[in-house]
């Protein structure tokens, strides 16, 4: 048989316990069959043996009644065998030895039967007993070419007792068998290693494609989630946008409004007492612009990577003094307390003093925007991991657990605590850990509903590993 037509298939090391699980199923769904053939064929070989003792010669009854004995038990070794692999296959190397051992069982039984059956100094009894294991050696050829190892141990033993048998016998017929067996063994053996061959090009091309479809379903569960998480960001953005055009609109009607009655003195002349809260009014307004304004750029220059920081060693009292003069109003205005203590031994973080001050702002903001009024407010600074870690708590209704990760997207307003009901953009949270990260520092929350909130971030110190490797991405 020629080998033209079968792809030279290269296994990989990951194919080969996929290769050898394939065969082992075929080998293992094949016991069920080897359960009536080999009786069958057993019974097909000594029919003539038991009809007439011409031409074939004379059996005695005890050999042709071990002969069957023998391939029954076969078949209840096949049947054991196969109840087991079908209760748990996993184990494929064990399985293999198994399976191995049970064919090469079964190949001597059969040479055994051609010695049982054989009669010397008969030529017809000789070619007659070799002839149906000519036949078997292509039924192996044909059904046991998923392995080498399963195949040869079925077929040599046939091979080598057969061959030993005739050539040890007397007469020519006898010597001549003696042949038959190798001579059809090298053919069929060709003709099984091409079609193991060719078996094994089928299971890897199989493998190749179900491998494919996995990674088609993997790429198309993945460009759903991508389109999902795409779908959740522009409906973040759109509600962004909505938002904006609201907290920009009333600053703006408000400053044009009351600019327009100044210019027109539809009050009466400049110098009424009106203007100038009008003018207060103006001013406030102004500045909230800028700094929903002030907020946006910030954020497009920290995902642009170019925010430009020009750290300094800070005391945090003078910062967190600075950042109260504009919050203490708001503070104030709500009769909430604002307590600050920073530890003795917390030490001087290496920090950009704006950003820093932004930092304490938008979270100091956003206690006294959230916190009830007559709540309490704490600002406290300690040494932690090296660093100096600021944290801004509050007894305030607090942030469910399962929306404290969602709060740090940018353009983001959870339900809970920050909602339109208190205003503002969604920004701030996601300014002060992009400032953060910034410095090789980090922030996060710790809430629960009901339980206030702990705004926590972390400032490394100056030449500390954290500084070490910002500067070293930077440069």
């Amino acid at each position: 048989m020629s080998a033209q037509g079968i792809p030279n298939v290269k296994v990989t090391q990951g194919d080969e316990p996929r290769l050898l699980r394939a065969k082992l199923e075929v080998i293992g769904s094949s016991l069920p069959m080897t359960m009536w053939v080999n009786p069958t064929w057993a019974l097909l070989t000594i029919i003539p043996f038991m009809v007439s003792q011409e031409p074939f010669g004379a059996i005695p009854a005890h050999r042709i009644a071990l002969v069957m004995a023998l391939h029954l038990f076969n078949s209840f070794m096949a049947a054991v065998l196969y109840r087991a692999f079908r209760r748990d296959s996993s184990n494929g190397r064990a399985w293999l030895r198994s399976l191995m051992i049970f064919q090469l069982y079964i190949g001597v039984t059969w040479g055994a039967t051609i010695w049982l059956l054989w009669e010397h100094g008969n030529p017809a009894n000789n070619v007659f007993v070799i002839t149906p294991f000519v036949g078997l050696l292509w039924a192996y050829a044909m059904s046991r070419t998923m392995h080498v190892g399963v195949y040869l141990a079925a077929v040599l033993p046939i091979v080598v007792l057969g061959s030993l048998r005739a050539i040890t016998s007397s007469g020519l017929a006898s010597h001549a068998m003696a042949f038959v067996l190798p001579v059809v063994f090298a053919y069929t053996l060709a003709a099984a290693l091409t079609m193991i061959r060719g078996f094994e090009a089928m299971l890897v091309t199989r493998f190749a494609n179900d491998d494919m479809a996995v990674d088609l379903r993997r790429a198309h569960d993945e460009a759903i989630r991508k389109r999902f998480e795409a779908e959740a960001a522009n409906a973040s953005k759109t509600t962004f946008l909505a938002n904006m055009s609201h907290e920009l609109r009333t600053p703006l009607n408000a400053i044009l409004g009351f600019s327009d009655i100044i210019a027109h003195e539809r009050l009466g002349v400049v110098g009424t007492k009106r203007y100038k809260d009008y003018a207060h009014d103006i001013n406030a307004s102004g500045s909230h612009l800028l700094s929903i304004i002030n907020d946006i750029l910030d954020i497009a220059k920290i995902e642009s990577g170019k925010m430009e920081l020009y750290p300094v060693v800070l005391n945090p009292q003078d910062v967190i003094s600075d950042a109260m003069k504009v919050v203490a109003g708001r503070a104030r205005e709500r009769h909430q307390v604002v307590n600050v203590h920073i530890d003795s031994d917390a030490p001087m973080p290496y920090a950009d003093e704006r950003a820093m001050k932004q930092i304490i702002l938008n979270l100091v903001g956003n206690s006294i925007k959230f916190t009830q009024e007559g709540g309490t407010i704490d600002i406290s600074g300690r040494k932690a991991d090296g660093g100096f870690e600021l944290c801004v708590s509050d007894n305030g209704p607090g942030i469910s657990s399962e929306l404290l990760d969602r709060i740090f997207t940018p353009f983001n307003q959870v339900d809970n605590r920050y909602n339109r009901t208190a205003g503002g953009t969604g920004l701030g949270l996601s300014l002060v850990r992009g400032l953060a990260e910034l410095h090789g520092g980090k922030a996060w929350l710790e809430s629960d509903t009901g339980q206030g909130t702990r705004a926590y971030v972390y400032f490394p110190v100056a030449n500390s590993p954290e500084m070490r490797m910002r500067d070293r991405a930077r440069a």
